[in-house]
């Protein structure tokens, strides 16, 4: 049995985009191996999995909502998509029955780690990098739709199943090409 294995030398505190982020295991992987990074970006909308990424990653604890009430902030989550079962977006009314505590965290635990929260509604330019720094992306894709228990659903292109949703990872690299593309074009030109 032959193994290729490729030898690949990450730079220290190169960028790390983690789109389906969970709790962030990619970063603990980094964190473990005494790599060093930073965190750039996640996309991430279940409420447990906001608030268990900002509750492992997050040392800075500034209160981004202090001056919002709760009714701001019910408006502010639903806008940015959140999920309370990590199969659909929550209803204002669903937002509303949380207690005012919770929103806060939810809230700032969004801002805290820079979370585009709603895989479908990021552009490329959301992820925010130039091409001259090192970014390592990763994506932990819902596979439930997968398996038996998800009934075989799949993962085909426009499917509307989770799964399916890891081609929103092929649109959002293929805006941030053609905007990389055209910003180049604009320098050139500008010479």
């Amino acid at each position: 049995l032959y193994f290729l294995r490729i030898k690949f030398k990450l730079k220290p505190n190169f960028k790390l985009i983690e789109l389906f982020s969970g709790y962030g295991s990619q970063a603990l992987a980094f964190k473990y191996l005494g790599i060093p990074f930073i965190q750039h970006c996640i996309c991430e909308w279940a409420i447990p999995s906001i608030i268990a990424y900002a509750d492992l990653h997050v040392t800075d604890k500034k209160d981004y909502c202090n001056d919002l009430t709760k009714e701001q902030i019910v408006n502010e989550l639903y806008h940015y998509g959140v999920s309370i079962d990590y199969n659909k977006p929550a209803t204002i009314e669903q937002l509303k029955r949380i207690s005012e505590n919770k929103l806060r965290l939810v809230y700032n635990s969004i801002w805290q780690t820079n979370n585009l929260v709603d895989i479908t509604r990021v552009k490329g330019h959301d992820l925010a990098f130039t091409n001259d720094e090192e970014v390592v992306m990763t994506y932990s894709f819902p596979c439930q739709d997968l398996s038996v228990a998800g009934k075989g659903a799949g993962m085909a292109k426009n499917s509307g199943t989770r799964s399916g949703l890891l081609w929103e990872v092929e649109r959002i690299l293929a805006e941030r090409e053609r905007e990389s593309t055209a910003f180049s074009k604009i320098g050139q030109d500008d010479l």
